[in-house]
C-alpha cells in the first residue's frame, strides 16, 4: 500500500534521457515506488518514509541537469483514498514556485500570507526595522529559548540578551520565554 507521494514539476521541459535518469534515481533510492507522468508532473508513489532529504535531492538534480524543477513531498496517509484525494487536490492547486515544498512550508506560507506588513509593524512596534535586534530574538527562539546557547551563538553576554528579551516584552507585550508568544513572533521574523 502506498502511503505518500512526491510530485516533480514541470517535467515537459526534460528530454527522455533526463526523465529516465530522475526515475532511475527514485527507483534506486526508494522501496518499490510507482512512477508515472501526468499533467506535466512526475508522480512518485512511496510505500514508507525515507531518510532522504528531498530538498537536497531536488537541488542536486537541478544542478546536475541544469534545470529548475520543483519537488513537493506529501505527508503520509492512513488510507490510499486519502492519499489520492490529497494528490488530486495538490495537482490542481499547488504552485511550484520554489525548488522544494512540503505541507509545513505550505502552512507557513498560508499563515504568513494572512499577515500584512501593517500588522507586523503593529506587533513588532519600534523593533520592526531593527534587524540586529530581531535577529537576536530569532536566534533565541531557534536555540529553543535557551539564553546561554543563544548568547553564545550571538557573541553576546547572557545578561545583554536577557535585557533585550525583557525590553522586547515591555514594548510589545510578547514574552519570548513563553512558547505561545515565541511561536507567533518567530513566524513574523523568521525571514529576517
Amino acid at each position: 500500500m502506498y502511503k505518500g507521494y512526491l510530485l516533480v514539476s514541470p517535467v515537459e521541459q526534460l528530454n527522455l534521457d533526463e526523465l529516465t535518469t530522475i526515475q532511475s534515481l527514485f527507483s534506486d533510492m526508494l522501496i518499490n515506488p510507482k512512477q508515472y507522468v501526468e499533467n506535466d508532473k512526475l508522480i512518485v508513489l512511496v510505500r514508507q518514509p525515507s531518510d532522504l532529504i528531498y530538498e537536497e535531492l531536488i537541488n542536486t538534480i537541478n544542478t546536475d541537469l541544469f534545470q529548475s524543477l520543483s519537488l513537493y513531498e506529501s505527508s503520509f496517509f492512513e488510507s490510499e483514498s486519502d492519499l489520492k484525494e490529497d494528490m488530486q487536490k495538490k495537482m490542481l492547486t499547488l504552485k511550484f514556485d520554489r525548488p522544494y515544498l512540503n505541507d509545513k512550508i505550505l502552512f507557513y506560507d498560508r499563515v504568513l500570507g494572512s499577515i500584512d506588513e501593517q500588522s507586523k509593524k503593529m506587533i513588532l512596534k519600534q523593533f520592526y526595522e531593527d534587524e540586529e535586534f530581531l535577529h537576536s530574538m530569532k536566534i533565541f527562539i531557534e536555540k529553543n529559548q535557551n539564553t546561554s546557547e543563544a548568547a553564545k551563538a550571538l557573541y553576546l553576554h547572557r545578561n545583554t540578551l536577557i535585557n533585550r528579551l525583557d525590553k522586547f516584552y515591555r514594548v510589545t507585550g510578547f514574552d519570548l520565554k513563553k512558547f505561545e508568544d515565541a511561536a507567533i513572533i518567530y513566524l513574523l521574523i523568521k525571514e529576517n
